[in-house]
């Protein structure tokens, strides 16, 4: 089951991406009210992303994993993660932490891994809580985590232009303080959106995971976003979603939640790698060996 992490993870950050003249319909207790259209808040909301210089996230990432045909039976993996990204030079800054467990497995519960990132353009710094030391990563890891932590940078902003000829399906309601949208697809649409997706990441990474995705497809997704009324940043999105995937001839159905929470817009004006960690990292031996 181990072998679709990787890919079903990319899938969730890949989505993790007549309508148009309708105005937002106010909550019931909403008394600042705007008479702008969804396609007017679309259009501000990618300006204003576009020109995004730094920003923080916060995400939450449930995924439930069923296998019929594994001893092991269902697997589930609760995953969070804070980031710091600066775009130009691309800098990033995240721990995260993974939490797994089989229940069908008595005690499978695995220890809890911590992960600390620094990335620039010029190197990626990892230390995770088992080996418990600063390490490079090889070349050929280092391209496809940037190509990841690329298309995470621009998550908010792709994902708007990735929605936008889905404008008929929202809904579009507002608050005191944001615009609110909500898109639900099933099947065909669901999958369109995922392929699409694929579409929006590096070379790098679309060409390690091309074969795997053409055996991924997605039954459902539900999308949630919060758009600020003022400064038309995205502050919240909930992704969930059903995906399907077959492999080696065994199906796999999952289940996955996504909460992001942005903030700091343009606040962030730099990230720098610290001397102790340049200085006493080492080079992770390469997992695809020499």
């Amino acid at each position: 089951m181990k072998k679709f992490s990787k890919v079903l993870a990319t899938a969730a950050l890949a989505l993790s991406l007549g309508a148009c003249s309708m105005t937002a319909s106010p909550e019931d207790d909403a008394k600042n009210k705007s008479d702008l259209t969804l396609k007017e808040v679309f259009t501000n909301s990618q300006k204003a992303d576009s020109e995004l210089s730094s920003v923080h996230m916060d995400m939450e990432l449930t995924q439930i994993t069923h296998d019929e045909a594994a001893e092991e039976g269902t697997m589930n993996m609760s995953t969070t993660s804070s980031t710091n990204l600066v775009m130009d030079p691309m800098t990033m800054y995240q721990t995260s932490s993974v939490n797994m467990t089989m229940d069908e497995l008595e005690g499978s519960e695995l220890p809890l891994a911590q992960v600390e990132m620094y990335l620039t353009e010029q190197e990626i710094y990892m230390k995770d809580n088992i080996q418990n030391e600063w390490t490079t990563v090889p070349n050929e890891m280092a391209d496809l985590l940037k190509d990841a932590a690329l298309q995470e940078s621009s998550l908010p902003e792709n994902q708007l232009k990735q929605l936008e000829p889905y404008l008929d399906d929202f809904t579009f309601k507002q608050d005191d303080d944001n615009f609110i949208l909500q898109l639900s697809l099933e099947e065909e649409k669901a999958d369109q959106l995922l392929k699409e997706g694929m579409a929006l990441m590096g070379d790098e990474l679309h060409s390690s995971l091309q074969g795997a995705m053409e055996e991924i497809s997605l039954s459902k997704m539900d999308l949630k976003m919060w758009i600020d009324k003022e400064s038309f940043h995205t502050v919240k999105m909930d992704i969930t979603q059903k995906i399907e995937m077959t492999q080696d001839g065994e199906k796999v159905k999952v289940d996955q939640t996504m909460k992001s929470g942005f903030s700091k817009f343009n606040e962030i004006v730099s990230i720098e790698v610290p001397a102790e960690v340049t200085e006493s990292a080492v080079e992770m031996e390469s997992p695809f060996g020499q």
